[in-house]
């Protein structure tokens, strides 16, 4: 039987290059059993493990249905510094999934507005992607909202060098309205999209807020500022969920890493109703 504690082998299949300092990883798992009774859901993490180096929570960027199992990684510490060094082939252990998922039952029936702000975008991913499959009678899931119209995505990055899946944007265009941003750009770089702070979208959508769904992630500076503007449009507090990116270890509660107010966000996050969190987050100070 999985045991989703015990670090389990898996090997490279292939790495992707998303930007100078982020890349896609596929992962399988080695035991065909293991594969079998491995399942996640849209939002939650694994603990990727490297002997003698240590392990880093990475969020799932690919969907339940896809064929691989995804993580798009930034190098941002020790473990991410020796998975940058790593290649197809190579083996890592993997324990997980762990962690709240996003709420897709909270969708149906009303419309679905995603905001992603740079390796935010990442575990929304699978909820984009379950989204564009439901488009496709041949392969609805059952587990995916019916949405009352074509859902939002807003996405923000610093430069257009730092738009993660920039190649997929396009694709989404078929079944999202999608607006993009970038803080700042060049005469050098070619850009289509906006430029500016990505709060600056809201006022480019047209939603009814009693009827709206809200999934974010992105920094947290950034997600406080689209909080005060959601709030602003009247998207009641309850209907927004945010997932929180701290500083966590163990995956489970035990070590006391990712505490966040009273709860922790290995688990009982790191997808949080902003209602539950909103006194921690300090909305009113950004």
């Amino acid at each position: 039987m999985y045991d989703k504690l015990i670090p389990q082998p898996a090997t490279i299949r292939w790495i992707r290059k998303e930007t100078r300092d982020t890349s896609t990883y596929a992962i399988r798992l080695n035991s065909t059993r293991t594969v079998g009774e491995y399942r996640f859901r849209p939002g939650q993490f694994n603990m990727i493990y490297l002997p003698g180096v240590g392990e880093a929570p990475i969020s799932i960027s690919s969907s339940p249905g896809d064929r691989e199992l995804t993580h798009t990684i930034r190098v941002a510490g020790n473990v991410t510094t020796a998975l940058s060094k790593l290649s197809s082939g190579d083996t890592v252990g993997l324990r997980g999934p762990f962690g709240s998922g996003w709420p897709l039952e909270e969708a149906d029936g009303r419309s679905l507005l995603i905001i992603a702000g740079g390796l935010g975008i990442a575990p929304l991913r699978p909820v984009v992607r379950l989204l564009a499959k439901s488009n496709h009678p041949s392969k609805n899931d059952q587990q995916c909202p019916k949405l009352s119209e074509a859902p939002v995505l807003l996405y923000g990055a610093k430069t257009p060098k730092d738009v993660i899946f920039r190649d997929e944007f396009p694709r989404y265009r078929k079944f999202f309205r999608v607006y993009l941003t970038v803080d700042k750009t060049d005469p050098e770089e070619y850009w289509k999209g906006e430029v500016g702070l990505i709060s600056s979208l809201l006022g480019r959508i047209t939603l009814n807020p009693l009827n709206t769904v809200v999934f974010m992630c992105g920094p947290e500076v950034m997600m406080k500022c689209m909080i005060r503007g959601l709030l602003e449009m009247g998207i009641p507090e309850e209907k927004i969920f945010i997932s929180m990116e701290r500083n966590m270890n163990c995956g489970v509660g035990t070590c006391g890493h990712c505490m966040f107010g009273p709860t922790f966000v290995c688990k009982d996050g790191p997808v949080f109703r902003l209602t539950d969190v909103a006194r921690f987050l300090a909305v009113s100070e950004v």
